[in-house]
């Protein structure tokens, strides 16, 4: 009979806590709510300062059976006649809901063969592969990576967690350094002959003096709509969107 009384307590104080932690996890927000990914892509405007000195082409697509990011610029004008170099760029990735799986970074030059750089991940064996500037490295892997492309992913999930701030592991220049996303709140920004109201967000990095600021519509957030990168003091470059479509 002692017995039975100690299982029925057992089994009753198991079941007050299983509520208890139900309960607990219910009232946390969604952290591993996922941003849907939708192919588009979209072109901007590159101004320097007041100059008009280009214009770039930002897409996400499915790719094999992955995701892709691919950004092209091209200088225009005045800038076309000095600046012959054609970069590129491209990240592959793949998504467990919220957790960012790059699958490769590669940069290049249309016009430059030796400019040339890529980083391969294996996540299974927790390193990194590295070529740059024809040396090869060896980094490794101990948390989620972003880059300068797939960081479009930590805002939207930023918004959706309804969070202010993530310091996440970021590729640059061959290396893994830490960045740092700020919310900072809403702002008007004009995009061709219309006002929109966007979520801003501020980029930091470890080691450098570059600040970037991106801005997106709430109804939209992988689709960058300005992009603002600013070294030190210098004049900043800004990305304005100009015309994107969806694709199917």
């Amino acid at each position: 009979m002692n017995r039975l009384r100690l299982n029925n307590r057992f089994f009753s104080i198991l079941s007050s806590l299983s509520g208890l932690l139900l309960a607990l996890y219910l009232s946390l927000p969604a952290l591993a709510e996922e941003v849907p990914l939708r192919a588009f892509t979209a072109r901007y405007r590159l101004h320097k300062g007041s100059m008009h000195g280009g214009s770039a082409e930002l897409s996400l697509e499915p790719f094999e059976q992955l995701w892709r990011w691919r950004l092209t610029t091209r200088a225009r004008g005045i800038y076309a006649v000095f600046i012959h170099k054609k970069p590129y760029s491209e990240t592959t990735f793949t998504r467990d809901q919220d957790d960012i799986r790059l699958q490769q970074i590669v940069i290049g030059d249309e016009n430059d063969k030796e400019e040339y750089e890529s980083a391969s991940f294996d996540w299974e064996a927790g390193r990194m592969k590295v070529l740059r500037k024809g040396k090869r490295d060896q980094l490794a892997l101990v948390a989620s990576v972003y880059d300068f492309q797939s960081i479009h992913l930590l805002a939207a999930a930023m918004q959706r967690q309804q969070s202010d701030e993530e310091t996440v592991d970021f590729y640059r220049k061959g290396k893994l350094v830490k960045t740092r996303l700020v919310y900072l709140g809403e702002e008007m920004v004009d995009i061709g002959d219309k006002q929109i109201e966007t979520r801003v967000f501020r980029q930091t990095i470890e080691g450098s003096s570059t600040v970037i600021r991106y801005f997106y519509d709430a109804n939209h957030p992988l689709l960058p709509l300005l992009i603002e990168n600013r070294k030190g003091d210098d004049s900043p470059s800004i990305f304005r969107l100009r015309e994107f479509n969806w694709r199917l």
